[in-house]
């Protein structure tokens, strides 16, 4: 999808939501990555306008901050491990580290339990989890709470 101007809504219900839960149905195993990139940008949007967006060193906080204020309460003790396992592992290497495991649906497997002393995240409840931490972003953003940080253009 060619998408010429955006609003950040717009880019959270079309990109973030939309786009990526197509990801998820059809190529499970890359949705985590997409999926924590995005929450990387959850916590961008949700903290203070005046840091830029590409400042460095601040992916560890913005991804536990969105975390902690956006996913379920099960998840908030698993933000370090996410962070470092499934976010690094995935966006870096393709690969998350020795303590996640992925897991469908289909395999019967239970989100956020542990099998073979690893964390399990089932792609589609996982995404069902981060369209609502999307989702609580728009309300935000409709009710004034946060500010759009950004529109986009593209060519």
């Amino acid at each position: 999808m060619l998408l010429l101007s955006m609003t950040q809504k717009e880019f959270i219900q079309n990109v973030l939501i939309i786009e990526i839960e197509d990801i998820v149905n059809k190529h499970q195993y890359l949705s985590f990555g997409i999926i924590t990139a995005g929450i990387e940008l959850l916590g961008i949007l949700i903290e203070s306008p005046k840091n830029s967006f590409w400042i460095r060193d601040k992916s560890s906080s913005r991804f536990n901050n969105a975390i902690g204020d956006l996913f379920p309460a099960e998840y908030h003790q698993y933000k370090k491990l996410l962070y470092e396992e499934l976010r690094c592992g995935m966006n870096h290497a393709i690969l998350p580290k020795a303590n996640i495991a992925l897991s469908e649906r289909k395999h019967g497997d239970k989100n956020l339990s542990y099998k073979n002393n690893q964390l399990v995240l089932v792609a589609e409840d996982f995404f069902e989890d981060y369209k609502k931490a999307c989702e609580k972003v728009i309300d935000m953003l409709d009710k004034g709470t946060i500010k759009n940080r950004f529109s986009l253009n593209l060519v």
